[in-house]
This record gives C-alpha cells, structure tokens and sequence, in this order.
C-alpha cells in the first residue's frame, strides 16, 4: 500500500438517498465544522463518514505516501461525534470535503443538526489503508507542548530543507526524513510514535494548552489520542 497516491475520482451515488445524519446538537455541527476546515487546509482529499449506532466517524488523510518510494507514514485523522439516533442503513462514504463544509454553513445558519448527503461521492486511495479495530497496547503517555513542538520545529525544517521549487522526489524525501522520523527512542529509526503523529495532531486542532494525548501500538501502526480525537499512523518498514 506504500505506493498509494491519495488521488480521487469523483462519482454520483447511488439513486437510492440515506437519511440524512442527525448529530446531536449545534456543538457538533460546529466541531466537525473546525475539524474538517483544518483537514481541509492540509490535505483536502475527502471525508470518510462510517456509522455504527449512534456514533458518527469522521475521517480524513493528512499524509499518504504519494507514489512507489515515497516512505512518508501514513497518518489518518479521526474525529467522532454522536447521533441522535443509528443512521438507517448505516454509512460508509467518502465526499468532497467542501461539500460537507458548505451543508455544516447552511445548518449553523438555519439552527438545524440533520446533515444530508452530498450528491456526489469520491474514490480515494487513502481509504484502502485500514487500521485495526483491536489489539491496542497502551505505550506511553505525551504532553501536547512537546507534540506541538515537534510539529513546529519540522514545518520549520521542511522550510528550510527545500528550494524555492523542488522536484516532486525531493519533496517526498524531505517529507519522509521529517515527519518518518520516530520519537522516544535511541535514534530517529526506533521510538514510540513518528513524528507524523505530531504534525497531524497540531494541525487537526487535537492539541491543547495543558493537555496530554496517549500513545497505543498495534503491529505497525500508532496510535495518538486526545480528547479532541485520534491520529492513527502507519511507518514504511526499513529497508
């Protein structure tokens, strides 16, 4: 799955419309809102919308790798929120994020909490790449300051590492070397959690003054959760 680009096709849905999902009041309209207006300004490729019972799951591809060689994690963000009642037949859906955004605008105006479906949904790669459900190891518990740090100072790095107009395989590398690398450990090939964690938890709005965020492990993948939601991550095994 390394060789995924997080390209999309845009497709009609099928004739047969869901009801629409109603959250549970105007708070989640508006944090789901923020969360994909932040997903939306890293990496608009698409929400992923899943029900099951009455909890809404949100999510959004913040890295992929972009071709075969590119070694950057995978990193995965998960928001969740409640419905009023189970979605009836329940949903498993990617759309436009813009298309979702400009319904979210419309209910805060009109004081309304049901979300229909957009017309139109999308393919997208990123989807193929699934966490496990179960099987989480707890691992280590992370203070936001020092996530947040982690993020800056790599946007800070990429920045400084790239000329004015890079070559798609040197923006990948750079990518890779940054964000690929792993925290708490003996050096940047072994540790707990890579440093993509921390990028898309500072972007997605997960991070807060104070707060904490812990970190679980299942085979490959990682972990990152806060009160705010989830970043899940996958790492490239080392060659």
């Amino acid at each position: 799955m390394d060789g995924m680009s997080a390209a999309s096709v845009s497709r009609p849905r099928a004739s047969s419309t869901p009801e629409p999902l109603v959250l549970e009041d105007l708070d989640a309209v508006r944090d789901l809102e923020r969360f994909l207006t932040r997903a939306k300004a890293m990496s608009d490729t698409g929400v992923r919308l899943q029900s099951a019972g009455s909890v809404l799951a949100a999510w959004v591809s913040v890295l992929q790798p972009r071709g075969l060689g590119d070694r950057v994690p995978v990193a995965l963000g998960l928001r969740t929120l409640r419905l009023t009642e189970p979605a009836s037949p329940a949903v498993d859906e990617v759309y436009p994020i813009s298309s979702i955004l400009e319904r979210l605008a419309r209910m805060q105006g009109e004081g309304l909490t049901a979300l229909a479906h957009p017309p139109v949904t999308e393919s997208v790669t990123w989807t193929a790449v699934t966490p496990p459900r179960s099987g989480w190891q707890p691992v280590a518990v992370v203070e936001d300051a020092e996530l947040q740090q982690i993020a800056q100072d790599g946007v800070r790095e990429l920045g400084s590492a790239l000329p004015t107009d890079p070559g798609a395989s040197m923006v990948a590398q750079a990518r890779a070397a940054v964000w690929g690398r792993m925290l708490g450990g003996p050096n940047e090939h072994e540790g707990i959690l890579p440093a993509a964690a921390a990028f898309a938890a500072h972007g997605l709005g997960f991070l807060t003054p104070g707060g904490s965020a812990t970190v679980h492990a299942q085979g490959p993948w990682t972990r990152l959760s806060s009160p705010a939601g989830h970043v899940l991550c996958r790492t490239s095994p080392r060659l």
